[in-house]
């Protein structure tokens, strides 16, 4: 699997500056562009990334609500800055995030089959949103000769029924495999229960329908506002790529983060990117410096924030447990 992510993103890299090499004759451009930054889009660019916590927070303490767990909002956002600190510390796909999570929301009282039912469900709403946004992207985004954009969501429309039904079909035999491979960790326990107890939790979200849309609305703000970031990139450029460009270019991105396994998309989101926006023709300096400029703000920056949740919920959590043991 490590070698799979190493070559899947290094083979986008590659294909990135392949599509830029043409170009590179035109790349004193992109240092002339240090002249023309508009520092007060580059700001707001900066303020909106924070709505992408807010997403985030608001999802999970909604999803916890549905079954009847009260996580303070101030909390669930912190756990959400810490996702892009995991990622540095744990480069694993988002499984250092996950596991980053998991251990803040026990420490914090949430039992491990809740946070089974918070991860599972975040994730499968969160797709479904990034999906419907992909596929509305594409039937608006300006078609080009070599590809039929129209055909393109058809096939993918087509393979997203396909697979998550063939997951559901295949599901017992699917757990079987995993099942070896997982049985011996602290989670597993969790898991059974879960997995026993999991027609309740249905149940939780279908009694839940206010709830249910609230989730759905947490989770385009949390995509949303990455959106509103890029575009705030561009501008501080002088670019301005019309909104379907800019929604199919971030949700492919997203997506061939997650195959790839990258932590945080690092090189296939930046690859991705640059060879979307080259594909529609944006001016290929401007488009190189604006999704550099995005990265900055949505990989790096957060950074100290992250460490600052992390100091803040460590602290929380252990004057909780001298709490709990003075009480005792």
């Amino acid at each position: 699997m490590k070698y799979f992510r190493i070559i899947a993103v290094s083979l986008l890299i590659l294909l990135a500056l392949w599509k830029l090499y043409p170009h590179f004759a035109d790349f004193t451009k992109l240092f002339a562009l240090k002249d023309q930054i508009n520092y007060a889009f580059l700001l707001l660019g900066i303020i909106a990334q924070s709505g992408q916590y807010i997403g985030d927070g608001l999802l999970s303490q909604t999803l916890l609500k549905m079954i009847g767990v009260n996580m303070d909002f101030k909390n669930t956002i912190k756990i959400a800055s810490l996702n892009v600190l995991a990622a540095h510390l744990f480069p694993i796909g988002e499984a250092g995030s996950i596991a980053t999570a998991y251990y803040f929301y026990k420490k914090l009282g949430v039992s491990t089959q809740n946070f089974i039912f918070l991860s599972t469900s975040w994730t499968t709403i969160t797709f479904s949103v990034l999906v419907a946004m992909l596929l509305t992207s594409i039937y608006f985004i300006p078609h080009l000769p070599i590809i039929n954009f129209h055909n393109l969501g058809i096939i993918l429309t087509a393979l997203l029924i396909i697979i998550p039904s063939l997951i559901f079909v295949m599901r017992n035999f699917i757990w079987q495999k995993l099942k070896g491979k997982i049985e011996k960790l602290e989670i597993y326990k969790g898991i059974l229960e879960y997995k026993e107890n999991f027609p309740a939790y249905r149940k939780a979200i279908f009694s839940h329908k206010l709830l249910v849309l609230e989730a759905i609305f947490a989770a385009l703000i949390y995509y949303g506002t990455n959106i509103v970031t890029l575009n705030f990139a561009f501008l501080t450029f002088g670019a301005h790529p019309s909104l379907p460009v800019l929604t199919f270019a971030y949700t492919l991105s997203m997506i061939s983060g997650w195959i790839t396994l990258s932590p945080a998309g690092l090189g296939a989101a930046e690859a991705t990117l640059i060879l979307v926006f080259l594909q529609f023709g944006i001016d290929p300096p401007r488009a190189l410096a604006s999704v550099l400029v995005f990265r900055l703000i949505t990989f790096w920056i957060p950074i100290p924030a992250g460490a600052l949740s992390y100091m803040s919920l460590k602290k929380q959590i252990a004057k909780d447990e001298n709490l709990k043991t003075k009480e005792v």
